[in-house]
């Protein structure tokens, strides 16, 4: 009699996130089950075991990989030659990425039922810091760095919040002109000599 083969997913850990990114975008992230996944994602009840103890882990992952990519989608908008002008493109990159990751920004953002992942969440509170150093550096930030980072990512988050809770704030298929006149009273109100 042949032996079984083991059996092997290939890309388990990718169809796992993909299926619960789907389940959290559809029914939120406190009631999707980690059985839900697996078969979402084609596979036994057991098998998101061998990679992760529960969901807490799975969360924590799914958190840390959103931290990533808002990273990355930071860096790369944040590289005008003005630090005012690379601060408004950092409000817009946020507000987008908050809209095209709607899974993802809801658990990077809830602490609830999920291992935390600080390192991922301040790489990204870097990028905007650096900004914000820049512009401190001309002699241009009114108040200290660290107030002026909390000030910013408060401000440009609650619009991110507001419109992945169905409200109109700034879209993507707003002219550019109202997105900045949107984020800018932050920069000329308060953070900008």
């Amino acid at each position: 009699m042949e032996a079984k083969a083991p059996y092997h997913h290939g890309a388990l850990r990718r169809a796992l996130h993909d299926a619960a990114l789907r389940l959290i975008a559809e029914h939120g992230t406190d009631a999707f089950t980690m059985k839900q996944a697996a078969t979402e994602a084609g596979v036994s009840v057991a098998a998101p075991y061998r990679h992760y103890a529960g969901k807490a882990e799975l969360l924590g992952e799914l958190a840390a990989e959103g931290f990533d990519l808002l990273t990355d989608r930071l860096r790369d908008a944040g590289t005008a030659a003005d630090p005012a002008e690379a601060l408004l493109d950092l409000g817009t990159a946020y507000l987008e990425f908050a809209h095209e990751h709607p899974a993802h920004f809801e658990v990077m953002f809830s602490g609830r039922g999920r291992e935390p992942r600080t390192a991922e969440g301040n790489a990204a509170l870097a990028v905007l810091r650096e900004a914000l150093e820049r512009l401190e550096a001309e002699g241009r930030l009114r108040m200290r760095t660290d107030a002026a980072l909390r000030a910013t990512w408060s401000m440009v988050h609650g619009l991110a919040v507001l419109r992945h809770g169905g409200m109109r704030t700034v879209a993507a298929d707003d002219p550019a002109a109202l997105r900045a006149e949107v984020l800018e009273p932050v920069l000329r109100g308060g953070l900008l000599r």
